[in-house]
């Protein structure tokens, strides 16, 4: 582990790969939300729609009117085509297009239809990956499963957008019975067709509904975003969360204060491991630990894990590598070389790479080969030898060797600060 403070320039070949990597994942992510949201090509300026002049564009074109069209009297050659035949054309190109780069990105997308619903097993023991689950979730601690029958707007006033992600919005509302401040997220039907059977429950949930549900069993956890209840409403699926004020996303906390000192990253570390070991202790995995998945409320420093959008149950076989739903920034070398990953491992280096972003103000790795080598380097000259030894322990690149949540905990650097 190198710990020089010295500055070592990014070769051109460097930032080559990283620039086209970062392409690569925001062509995804923006192209799979477009194909998903785009239901009519009707906006497209007329010179738009005109057909493509190029040999295979035109092949394909007359392919797709040799299937779709229906027979007819021989046009002229100076008829210009109908708004509906240009509509057909168009959409023909954009579905042929959509199913040759779809399957390519069928990693990057996080919304994933499922064939059939899940059983959910029993939750793993925080930091081990190879005992079964022995024993199922007690049905008796499971919180009322069904979703509420009075109608949202008669319980909630709704208040504004306060963000939107891969897998729905998130508005703030109030609760009319105690002006309560609280966080409304929906999730769209079409868009979130996966479900989950967890004991307790006569019926699958959707999968989030579900996996929130396993969180709220006792005991709960003050360092996770608790749902309150939820909806099944005709078109979207809404869930109400707590909403603690003031507060801010992590990434951005760190932008307001400079960085952070030691002091305040291991008061915030500690909590997020908690958090961590809570959602094993429980039977999920989050799977997308970043620092805009943890709220920091700015007056007591009091932290919550959220978005559980891209969360599995817990499994300690581990999951195929092309699971792996979360930012890539913050995703294991074991997901890019193996085939398999394993849940307590990966949210290990997911808290070395918050950790580092916590005192060091930017991320420990930018393209896939620096995440391979996993050989961070610490540009603060100040930062202590304790934390350069627990950041190198969670970015170490064998799996194996990674501390468990326990170890964590345990390490010097928090018996330091706090």
């Amino acid at each position: 582990m190198c710990t020089s403070s010295e500055s070592v320039p990014k070769s051109a070949v460097y930032e080559t790969e990283a620039a086209a990597w970062l392409d690569n994942i925001s062509f995804c992510s923006g192209f799979c939300q477009w194909i998903d949201e785009e239901l009519s090509v009707d906006s497209l300026p007329a010179e738009s729609q005109q057909p493509v002049q190029s040999t295979s564009a035109s092949q394909a074109e007359a392919e797709a009117e040799a299937v779709s069209a229906q027979p007819s009297a021989e046009k002229s050659p100076t008829e210009v085509p109908s708004r509906g035949n240009r509509r057909s054309r168009i959409h023909a190109f954009f579905k042929r297009a959509w199913k040759a780069v779809k399957k390519p990105f069928l990693r990057c997308r996080r919304t994933r239809v499922e064939s059939s619903p899940e059983t959910a097993s029993v939750p793993g023991p925080s930091g081990l990956q190879n005992v079964p689950d022995t024993e199922p979730a007690s049905a008796s601690g499971l919180p009322n499963w069904e979703p509420t029958t009075e109608p949202m707007y008669s319980l909630y006033t709704l208040q504004g957008l306060i963000g939107k992600g891969s897998f729905g919005k998130v508005f703030k509302a109030i609760r009319k019975s105690d002006g309560q401040e609280v966080a409304i997220k929906g999730l769209c039907k079409f868009n979130n067709r996966r479900y989950l059977k967890i004991p307790g429950c006569s019926a699958p949930l959707p999968r989030e509904v579900a996996l929130m549900l396993l969180l709220r069993r006792p005991p709960v956890s003050p360092y996770v975003i608790q749902m309150y209840e939820w909806f099944d409403r005709p078109k979207i699926f809404s869930l109400i969360l707590e909403c603690p004020q003031p507060c801010m996303v992590l990434r951005k906390f760190i932008t307001v204060s400079s960085g952070l000192t030691e002091t305040i990253a291991s008061i915030l570390m500690r909590q997020l491991v908690l958090a961590v070991q809570h959602c094993i202790d429980h039977g999920v995995f989050h799977n997308d630990i970043h620092a805009d998945n943890i709220l920091v409320t700015t007056d007591t420093l009091e932290i919550k894990l959220i978005d559980f959008g891209a969360a599995h149950l817990f499994e300690s076989t581990g999951y195929d590598t092309w699971k792996y739903l979360g930012a890539a920034e913050y995703c294991p070398p074991e997901a890019f070389s193996q085939p398999k990953y394993h849940a307590v491992p990966t949210n290990v280096w997911a808290l070395g790479v918050t950790l580092y972003l916590m005192v060091n103000r930017r991320l420990p790795f930018y393209n896939i080969r620096e995440t391979l080598e996993a050989s961070p380097k610490f540009w603060k000259p100040t930062l202590s030898i304790a934390c350069r030894d627990l950041i190198g322990q969670c970015l170490n690149r064998d799996p194996a060797k990674r501390p468990t949540l326990e170890q964590i905990l345990e390490h010097p650097w928090f018996k330091r600060w706090l």
